[in-house]
């Protein structure tokens, strides 16, 4: 069993990265037409599985609670 602290810790740093993978999704969408591409359609949607799969293990970490 993690101590509180160190669970909150992990939790922390967890959300920070899946806030950050969600920041880059934001800025990779372009606004205009000629705007260059900075993601692929794969890699966006290989991010937005690796956000919902940090959302589970999140969700699995603070039910162990």
């Amino acid at each position: 069993m993690l101590r509180p602290e160190r669970r909150s810790k992990v939790v922390a740093k967890l959300t920070n990265a899946r806030c950050e993978i969600e920041d880059a999704l934001k800025l990779s969408i372009t606004v205009a037409r000629y705007d260059p591409v900075v993601m692929t359609e794969p890699i966006r949607k290989r991010l937005v599985a690796i956000i919902e799969e940090l959302k589970g293990v999140l969700t699995e970490i603070e039910g162990s609670q």
